[in-house]
């Protein structure tokens, strides 16, 4: 067998990839905007990030990703910006998260800070695999 028949990126995702995602960044947007205290640290930085104009582009990113699933839409511009606002959002947490770890010492935000880094890998995954003609 040759290496160039080998191929190693045969995997397409799924409309249920857009969905499950898609539920995954609207939950964590509804859960920001019931909790209107969740980040507290540095309390000078708190209002900012439990804004709810970050809450609200989150939710939004997460129904594009959705609805791409559920239609099965390939407008290439809905799907890549869905995929890339919910990365940013993912990321933006990550690093809010991170400074309530090192700098308050508040160590139960670990498991999300994981559970967010594979969200991220697996974002980036389904908008490395996609491709809008398929």
């Amino acid at each position: 067998m040759s290496y160039h028949n080998l191929n190693l990126n045969n995997h397409k995702p799924s409309r249920w990839d857009f969905v499950k995602t898609g539920l995954l960044i609207v939950g964590l947007a509804i859960c920001f905007l019931i909790d209107r205290t969740y980040f507290f640290y540095p309390p000078s930085l708190a209002p900012a990030w439990n804004n709810v104009c970050f809450d609200i582009v989150g939710l939004l990113a997460g129904a594009d990703l959705i609805l791409c699933g559920v239609l099965d839409v390939h407008i290439d511009m809905l799907v890549k910006l869905g995929l890339g606002v919910s990365v940013a959002f993912l990321t933006v947490l990550l690093v809010v998260e991170s400074f309530h770890i090192f700098g308050a010492g508040y160590f139960r935000f670990q498991p999300v800070v994981v559970f967010e880094i594979y969200a991220i890998i697996n974002l980036m995954q389904i908008a490395y695999d996609y491709d809008p003609r398929d």
